[in-house]
């Protein structure tokens, strides 16, 4: 599958030609392709310029060509001006098209300039999104990093706190980061190997790049989130995400993600909200990506793991069982417990791994049926 990387277009149009031929498409402003012209900047495939509102090629693109020569640009115009043209082929385009502009024409095109790239395969990440705050998501976003280290040497995990307020994974690695995820983000520009290894500090279970420790003003940019989750998977066999639910940036910048696992338990305003953030999700990635965790689970509560999937619309593909003095002793000690395997909760983070991974499947035990109707009563009642 060819990946493009459709830049500064207006409308759909050029987004589902791509999409019907089978390319694999992502948007980018125009404002930010200068992203693309770093030396550490992860390339697609081809990259399809949208200047029908433009008489001039972007520097950028000089700068792309020379850097990251194997990566195609196609340059869509409203007209074949002989000085675009000029431009253009200076500028080092592939090809340049004008309106009309019909799929056979973009096909072709796209097929002429697309390069094989080195056969690298890119690196898995998996995000965490609690439905309340509390309930532990934290707690099992760290311990999957922890477990999928053990999995990944020697290329380590990375653990991503992507909180710009209130993160606590440095708390429960024992850590005390010098930068944070705000950092990586207002420096997107400069990402490579080197440099990203100054933001990120090495803990028990892999390393972390942290949330930072004081509230940071103004919502994150979703284009460098993507940026920085596509380098992140470019040096890292495995990446964990624990995602803020409150920053609609951040539930809105995860397309690049192998899967989205929401964090539930089993008390009744947490299903209904685990509910309704389910569906948000769905709609923006499709059914596949989204997991549903159970924290702190319990066999005797009243709300059953059946009713739980019932009202959630999904599988529960992972139960992780309570144990508030381990998980507190942990804490404490910024030790995680996927680390030292040695009780039922530990266990239930190494087979979620294992799982993530695709080593084998996960074998947790079918779930009781519990009896709480009014958890899926909620559609009919709009709430």
């Amino acid at each position: 599958m060819v990946n493009v990387v459709v830049v500064g277009s207006a409308d759909r149009q050029i987004e589902e030609m791509l999409t019907t031929s089978g390319a694999r498409v992502t948007q980018l402003a125009l404002a930010n392709l200068s992203m693309l012209a770093q030396a550490g900047a992860r390339q697609p495939d081809v990259m399809v310029l949208d200047l029908r509102g433009s008489a001039n090629v972007p520097p950028a693109v000089t700068a792309i060509r020379r850097l990251h020569p194997e990566t195609g640009v196609v340059v869509v115009a409203s007209t074949l001006d002989p000085a675009l043209l000029l431009e253009a082929m200076r500028a080092g385009v592939n090809e340049l098209l004008a309106d009309p502009l019909t799929p056979a024409d973009l096909d072709r095109a796209i097929s002429r300039v697309a390069v094989q790239r080195p056969a690298t395969e890119a690196g898995r990440v998996f995000g965490f999104v609690g439905a309340k705050g509390g309930i532990g998501t934290t707690t099992v976003a760290v311990n999957v990093a922890a477990a999928l280290s053990a999995l990944s040497k020697p290329r380590h995990t990375l653990m991503i706190d992507l909180h710009k307020a209130g993160g606590d994974a440095a708390v429960f690695v024992g850590a005390e980061p010098r930068f944070s995820i705000i950092d990586a983000l207002e420096n997107t520009h400069r990402l490579d190997a080197s440099f990203f290894r100054t933001l990120v500090v090495e803990a028990p279970g892999g390393d972390l790049l942290a949330a930072p420790d004081r509230a940071f003003a103004g919502p994150l940019d979703p284009a460098k989130i993507r940026v920085l989750i596509d380098f992140a998977a470019s040096i890292y066999k495995y990446t964990v995400i624990d995602v803020s639910r409150s920053d609609i940036a951040v539930l809105d910048a995860l397309d690049q993600l192998s899967s989205i696992a929401i964090v539930a338990n089993q008390e009744l305003a947490t299903v209904k909200s685990a509910s309704r953030l389910a569906a948000t999700l769905r709609q923006r990635y499709g059914c596949d990506k989204i997991k549903v965790a159970l924290s702190r689970a319990d066999r005797q509560a009243d709300i059953g793991h059946s009713d739980v999937e019932r009202a959630i619309g999904s599988e529960i593909a992972a139960v992780f069982p309570s144990d508030y003095r381990r998980v507190l002793h942990a804490l404490n000690t910024g030790r995680p417990l996927a680390l030292d395997n040695h009780n039922d909760l530990s266990a239930s983070f190494t087979r979620f791994a294992v799982q993530l991974a695709g080593a084998t499947s996960a074998g947790d035990a079918r779930p009781r049926t519990g009896f709480l109707g009014r958890l899926t009563q909620r559609r009919s009642a709009g709430g």
